[in-house]
């Protein structure tokens, strides 16, 4: 049995992948088990893929399959892993040379469910930012303990001085092969919601007794330049509203309102002030964002939270949205991103 799978979805990244791959073949840890799966890829990435997993055949998988998203493809490779902890690590993406030997043998040493580690922002060689989320190893043992750390992933509470406490990506994780077979846990389609892994994490941590993150920042998330996610986009909003509504729901049934219900509305706030910010940078109209403050999602939000226990940033931000300050917060907003 292999230490660890590996899955990678792939869907035209034939500027990226040979980094990726080459990342993963590299590794410390000699037992590992590569699956690449390739959703329906119409640029070189197939052939780079192949080219690979012919050269590698003792490590490297490849299956191919008709494209149906990021989270599809990564269900799709869920039944030929059989490494004892299974990762995900996307195409674009890459990872240093012991990543997943440092967290596998952490993992072995200390009996843990699920390893997280610190990661790298990745814009260009000459611009890499080390995310340091924790300053040393912290280990979560017992429901209680990993309850407020997936709590505190969705969303920190009022006193947290960043909206986000631990980065809510898969990429720079182990997790324990036996919780997905016994809970028969998948990823929901990215097609539906903005950010699925913490779909993932909420469903997955809810069976898991032990966590642990280490402080080393050994994943490499590449920021694409010509991303679209810092704009406005209708679409994608109304995505990001159905998230909170799927996190609400998933959070009701594991939790009572008192235990989940501040870390929610945490996250409802991100999202108000995000989606506001890129709604002043692209132009829209006042009327346009009078109309989403307006939204019985937001006015849950910013007629229960206890926005004077948030530090002074964040409690002028919050003040503005609930009053409806729009001339302000775009100075604000407009001043910020200049």
């Amino acid at each position: 049995m292999p230490k660890v799978s590996i899955i990678v979805p792939i869907y035209n990244v034939e500027k990226y992948l040979e980094r990726c791959i080459n990342s993963l073949i590299g590794q410390t840890l000699e037992d590992i088990e590569i699956i690449l799966v390739n959703d329906g890829s119409t640029d070189k990435s197939g052939e780079i893929a192949k080219r690979y997993a012919s050269k590698y055949k003792e490590k490297i998988m490849y299956l191919e399959k008709t494209n149906g998203g990021l989270s599809d493809a990564r269900n799709y490779g869920l039944p030929y892993a059989t490494g004892e902890y299974i990762a995900f690590l996307d195409s674009d993406d890459f990872v240093d040379v012991n990543m997943y030997e440092q967290l596998y043998l952490k993992a072995k040493a200390k009996d843990i469910d699920v390893v997280y580690c610190n990661c790298n922002i990745y814009k260009d060689k000459k611009h890499i930012y080390p995310r340091k989320d924790v300053e040393e190893e912290v280990i979560f043992r017992g429901r209680e303990a990993v309850d407020d750390f997936l709590l505190d992933m969705i969303a920190p509470l009022p006193e947290y001085h960043h909206d986000v406490r631990y980065m809510m990506s898969v990429g720079h994780a182990i997790y324990r092969h036996s919780i997905f077979m016994e809970h028969r846990v998948q990823f929901v389609s990215e097609r539906e919601f903005v950010s699925e892994d913490i779909i993932f994490d909420i469903d997955f941590l809810s069976h898991v007794r032990s966590v642990c993150y280490l402080p080393d920042c050994l994943h490499y998330y590449v920021v694409n330049p010509y991303s679209l996610s810092h704009t406005y986009d209708d679409a994608k909003y109304h995505k990001m509203v159905n998230l909170s509504r799927i996190i609400k729901e998933r959070l009701a049934k594991i939790y009572s309102e008192e235990k989940y219900y501040l870390h929610y509305l945490r996250s409802v706030f991100f999202l108000l002030r995000n989606t506001v910010m890129r709604m002043v940078l692209a132009g829209e109209t006042d009327q346009k964002i009078k109309r989403i403050l307006e939204e019985k999602l937001y006015q849950e939000l910013l007629s229960n939270y206890p926005y004077q226990r948030m530090d002074l940033k964040h409690r002028i931000v919050f003040f503005l949205l609930k009053y409806k300050c729009i001339l302000l917060l775009k100075i604000l907003f407009k001043s910020v991103k200049s």
